[in-house]
C-alpha cells in the first residue's frame, strides 16, 4: 500500500469511529474507484501507483464538481452543497496545484521549443506542457493559461 492509498484507508478508519457519514460515503466511493481502478488494470493485489491514485481522485473530484454544478443549475442547493463538500474532502488527497506563474513558465518554454507563433499553435504547445505538467495542475487551467498566453505572441 502507498502512503496516499494509507493515508485514505486511515481517514477511513477515522470516519467510521466517528460515525460521520458526510465525509464516510465519498471516502468509501474513493476506495471502490481506486479498487475498480486496481482491477482494470490487472493488478488485483499489486498497489496502485500514487499517480494512478491521484488520477482517480482528479477524477472523482471532477465528477463531484460537475454535479454540483448541474444540481445548481436545477434548483437542488442542498445537494449541490453536499457534492461541493465530497469534492472538498476528495481535493484534500490531491498534491498542491502549482501557482500560475510556474505554468507560464513551463508554457513559455514549450512554446519557444515548439516555435509557435499564435493562438494556432494551441494543439502543440498544449500537448507538450500536459507532458511535463501532468499531476501538477488542472488541464483546463493549463489550456487557458496557454491560449491567453499564445494570445500575446
Amino acid at each position: 500500500m502507498t502512503g496516499l492509498e494509507e493515508r485514505i484507508q486511515l481517514e477511513i478508519l477515522k470516519a467510521m469511529k466517528a460515525r460521520e457519514k458526510h465525509s464516510l460515503v465519498p471516502l468509501r466511493m474513493l476506495k471502490t474507484a481506486l479498487d475498480n481502478a486496481r482491477v482494470e488494470k490487472g493488478r488485483g493485489g499489486v498497489p496502485l501507483s500514487e499517480e494512478e491514485i491521484i488520477t482517480v481522485v482528479r477524477r472523482l473530484v471532477k465528477q463531484r464538481k460537475e454535479a454540483a454544478e448541474q444540481f445548481a443549475a436545477v434548483g437542488a442547493s442542498g445537494r449541490a452543497e453536499e457534492e461541493r463538500r465530497e469534492a472538498d474532502l476528495l481535493s484534500s488527497f490531491l498534491p498542491p496545484s502549482l501557482e500560475d506563474e510556474d505554468i507560464l513558465d513551463v508554457i513559455r518554454s514549450v512554446a519557444t521549443e515548439a516555435g509557435a507563433k499564435g493562438p494556432s499553435d494551441l494543439g502543440r504547445v498544449m500537448g507538450r506542457a500536459m507532458g511535463q505538467l501532468k499531476g501538477k495542475a488542472e488541464g483546463e487551467r493549463i489550456r487557458d493559461l496557454a491560449a491567453r498566453f499564445l494570445d500575446t505572441l
